[in-house]
């Protein structure tokens, strides 16, 4: 018998995979804390220049007496029939014919509506410094990035238990330390290593949950421990650091990719007894991916069919990721409370995810990924209407927009991860996984600075040009992933000789396709996906 009808027998969604995924659940929902925590730690805050001496100062005008200072003292300008105070600038003196000359302020007043102390108002990165608080991000994303390269290899390595644990240390420990810290530098550093720990724990939390379980059961473990990283970022205002005792066994599959056979028929064995069910007395078939130790992870460079997987794939997680976080980093700036905003783009997840359960077995992976990457462009693209052509009333209009793509473009995120997972074999899925997971991170760490393409460009036109940029790369990368195969409803691949069974296996179903349609001439053409089903 082979791994995936071992598991299918002992049970693949019994009460160990339970037990798995709530452990698991509680490592990758202090993931979903820490990204969404990004938001608020630096938030994108108005604000104007402090009236010199004037102690009580405060974002918005308290009285005439407060407006008259704020007019004497600082520049002011009219935008679509509003008076915007200068953010930067300062009145200095008055020239002898009667001209006022600027100077950069040093000292701001913040609009404390929506948020109170951060890290933008505390150590004043705005103006000239603005700059600094947009690298915590980047910083941030470059610790994700590090953690896909280093975590994925390591865990393909030395096993995803072992990662994982260490990985929630990491993240706990820098976490806690982040909040006593108020050097900006510090700052970088400790998100830098938050981020390695979150995602050196998420990427082989969700490949473990693949491989414990079986084939019609895996799509659902591994949408469910991505929901509860949404989980995290509804529960943010309760952000807490812990570290449980780790009970998490081994990946079998794993384990009989590095020939340890004994240890993972005695995990096979738990796996039954917690499903009360049987463990099948017959040999299980080893997983060999080479007589090395040394993972291969550079043939997913070298070997045709993958690289061209690899391509694409490298676009689409880059592109999902800038969109993803493009949508929430761009919520100070909808219309309505921001965190109303903030949690009705949170929220819209869990609908996005019960989608993928609801039709990825039914339609595919490739179709429904493709639909929802075109759906999160068009819906972005949707949004700059109101924008140019609409009033005030109709601000709402753009918020809908931004909540329906982070609908959208969230399933595209949950489908990516199951897609890539079965479009590589156990010898390098992890460290396949996280490697292209890197791209998700460069994605991610240029979002902030897509938003800033609405500073290039004047005016509506350059309010819109974030959302347009967005909205056409994910139309792009989504129409680019119908040229991946569908995986729906197929076994993972155990090695690079699985690989080359499944190219002979796709030739022959094509042929045959061709072979039918010359045979009944009269009746349309099926396609080789729909003759594999």
């Amino acid at each position: 018998m082979d791994y995936e009808e071992v598991i299918g027998t002992i049970g693949g969604c019994g009460l160990y995979q339970k037990l798995v995924l709530a452990f698991l659940f509680s490592s990758t929902i202090m993931d979903g804390l820490q990204v969404g925590s990004m938001v608020f730690i630096v938030p994108d805050l108005d604000y104007k220049c402090a009236i010199p001496g004037y102690n009580n100062d405060t974002y918005k005008i308290q009285s005439e007496i407060d407006e008259e200072l704020i007019n004497e003292y600082i520049p002011k300008s009219e935008d679509e029939g509003e008076v915007v105070y200068d953010k930067c600038l300062i009145y200095s003196n008055t020239t002898e014919n009667g001209n006022r000359t600027t100077q950069k302020c040093s000292s701001w007043v913040y609009d404390k509506t929506n948020t109170h102390n951060s890290i933008t108002s505390e150590l004043n990165l705005v103006c000239d410094d603005a700059i600094l608080a947009r690298h915590a991000f980047t910083f941030f994303f470059m610790g994700y990035l590090f953690a896909m390269v280093v975590c994925g290899i390591s865990s393909d390595r030395f096993g995803r238990k072992k990662v994982i644990i260490v990985c929630l240390f990491l993240q706990g420990s820098t976490g806690i330390a982040t909040a006593f810290i108020s050097n900006i530098y510090a700052i970088y550093v400790l998100r830098f290593l938050t981020a390695v720990g979150g995602a050196g724990s998420y990427i082989p939390s969700v490949v473990f949950a693949s491989e414990v379980s079986s084939a019609d059961s895996r799509m659902k473990s591994s949408i469910a421990i991505q929901m509860v990283f949404t989980v995290g970022l509804m529960i943010l205002s309760l952000l807490t650091y812990f570290v449980r005792t780790c009970f998490l066994d081994e990946s079998p599959r794993w384990l009989l990719n590095k020939k340890r056979t004994k240890d993972a028929n005695l995990i096979l064995s738990n796996i039954a007894k917690l499903n009360k069910t049987v463990l099948p007395q017959t040999e299980i078939v080893n997983i060999f991916s080479s007589n090395k130790k040394k993972v291969e992870i550079w043939k997913m460079f070298t070997i045709p069919q993958l690289l061209k997987r690899t391509l694409i794939l490298m676009l689409n997680w880059a592109i999902v990721s800038m969109v993803y976080f493009g949508i929430a980093l761009n919520v100070g700036k909808l219309y309505g409370n921001l965190y109303m905003n903030f949690f009705l783009i949170s929220i819209v997840e869990f609908p996005a995810y019960t989608l993928c359960i609801l039709l990825l077995n039914r339609v595919g992976r490739k179709k429904l990924h493709t639909s929802m990457m075109v759906l999160a462009g068009v819906t972005c693209i949707a949004g700059i209407f109101p924008v140019l052509y609409g009033t005030k009333a109709h601000r709402w209009m753009l918020t809908a927009s931004s909540i329906l793509g982070r609908l959208f473009i969230t399933a595209s995120f949950g489908i990516v991860y199951l897609y890539t997972l079965e479009l590589y074999p156990t010898c390098i899925r992890n460290g396949a996984l996280g490697a292209l997971s890197t791209f998700a991170r460069v994605g991610g760490a240029l979002a902030p600075y897509t938003l800033n393409f609405s500073d290039l460009v004047p005016g509506k036109v350059g309010r819109i040009l974030p959302m347009v940029l967005m909205g056409a790369l994910s139309i792009t990368a989504g129409l680019f992933s119908l040229l991946l195969p569908e995986t729906n409803n197929r076994k993972m691949m155990d090695n690079f000789n699985d690989l080359t069974k499944s190219g002979q296996l796709e030739l022959a179903t094509k042929k045959d396709a061709i072979l039918m349609e010359e045979t009944h001439p009269m009746k349309p053409r099926q396609s080789a996906e729909d003759i594999k089903s």
